[in-house]
């Protein structure tokens, strides 16, 4: 069966810089009976990726699910730090508020039953936009308020030594990444991008960063941010920030990103006793979903109790 193809809209950011977003809606969806949306963030460490990564239950979930899956572009680091990232990620929850968005989508969805979601780096942009870390911190403005937050596989912490312990090479690697290959992507004062196609030479920028325990320089440097500020878990024990209803999942053998990011954040919530699902699936790695078998049908059954 043939992909759906997704209305494809672009808007502006803060900056004035075009960005696009996919959206994909059920054919049974009308201005009488609208739909959810699952607003979903790609992986890449943020350095790297795209909003066409997205998983076959992705493609499935309007059909399926009887929502609108909306899968947006962010600029990349490190030549758009975290601030301009959660900015991007801000406009984007605007635009879909938006009477623009509205029209383009024929009146047909329900913009404030909206669940952020990503995977890896995504599953990370889906925490700070659902509860707003990060945001002051940066000197922006919070996001909308959001229904859910929908994690896969995420990114919570700078501290974790998995982002500042050097690896030659990483141990999914076969040798050592030379600094040659990457130059381009490491240097800030590159071109400004928002979308690196899976199977572009950028690809391997995630992996020597890893290799390098760079993250936090790459995400960070200049702006006078702390990592602490991004940090899931935390910012969560503050008390500052609201928290949605949380749905987390994460294999155990991850060598991508480690388990335990994870496992602080939901010990956290689990204190907080926040309204919070975990599951910990064991003997899988990163990216599990990217498997057609994988519906993740727990994921959308959250995603229907909290719309």
């Amino acid at each position: 069966m043939a992909a759906p193809k997704p209305l494809e809209l672009a808007y502006k950011n803060v900056d004035g810089l075009n960005l696009t977003m996919d959206v994909f809606l059920p054919a049974n969806a009308t201005e009488t009976s609208k739909v959810p949306i699952l607003l979903w963030f790609h992986g890449g460490g943020l350095l790297q990726g795209t909003r066409k990564a997205v998983s076959p239950h992705h493609l499935s979930s309007p059909a399926k699910h009887n929502l609108c899956f909306v899968s947006c572009d962010y600029r990349l680091a490190p030549q758009t730090r975290v601030p301009g990232i959660l900015a991007d990620c801000k406009d984007a929850m605007d635009y879909i508020r938006s009477s623009t968005f509205a029209d383009a989508t024929g009146n047909r969805v329900d913009a404030t039953r909206m669940v952020v979601s990503g995977s890896s780096a995504g599953g990370w942009l889906s925490f700070l936009t659902g509860t707003g870390i990060g945001y002051a911190a940066c000197g922006l403005e919070l996001p909308p308020p959001v229904s859910g937050i929908a994690a896969l596989y995420p990114i919570t912490d700078l501290a974790d030594p998995f982002w500042t312990t050097k690896q030659h090479p990483v141990s999914y690697m076969p040798e050592v990444i030379p600094h040659a290959q990457v130059a381009a992507f490491v240097d800030p004062t590159s071109p400004k991008v928002a979308f690196s196609a899976v199977d572009s030479s950028r690809a391997i920028f995630y992996h020597y960063m890893v290799q390098e325990g760079i993250l936090e320089s790459l995400l960070l440097d200049g702006t006078g941010v702390p990592a602490s500020a991004i940090g899931v878990a935390p910012a969560l024990k503050t008390g500052k920030f609201k928290v949605p209803p949380v749905w987390i999942i994460h294999g155990d053998i991850d060598d991508k990103v480690p388990c335990r990011q994870a496992r602080d954040v939901v010990s956290v919530l689990k204190e907080m006793n926040a309204d919070v699902e975990y599951e910990e699936l064991p003997g899988v790695n990163h990216s599990f979903d990217k498997d057609p078998q994988c519906e993740m049908d727990s994921m959308y059954a959250f995603i229907a109790r909290v719309t």
